[in-house]
């Protein structure tokens, strides 16, 4: 039961939150582009792109992303979730269906690439 799909939405967001962490807070460029050397293939173009309309323009007003960043993604993952109260119930359930799609898909492109998620 170690793969992410069988984790606790609390520990996947709290993993995901941690990691954001660890990338913001490191000097290991290795780890960084090790990171996102990955992004094509993890989300299939940018992450961006997969986020609903009305998501992309909330996080517009706050500051900009770059979609096809997975320390970006990171780092919105860990900003929205810290602002969560402040979304409107409709993004709410669309973040966390965002949250959860996104995880999944790099999960399925890391299996096509046999990587260990």
């Amino acid at each position: 039961m170690h793969h992410p799909l069988f984790w606790s939405p609390e520990f996947r967001l709290s993993f995901l939150r941690d990691t954001s962490d660890r990338i913001e807070k490191t000097s290991e460029t290795d780890l960084i582009n090790a990171l996102e050397s990955i992004a094509p293939v993890a989300f299939g173009g940018k992450w961006g792109e997969k986020l609903d309309a009305a998501l992309v323009t909330d996080m517009g007003r706050y500051r900009k992303y770059n979609f096809e960043s997975i320390r970006d993604l990171l780092r919105y993952i860990r900003n929205k979730s810290g602002h969560y109260r402040e979304l409107s119930d409709d993004l709410k359930v669309c973040w966390c269906c965002t949250l959860l799609y996104l995880i999944l898909s790099c999960c399925m492109n890391a299996v096509k690439l046999s990587i260990s998620c």
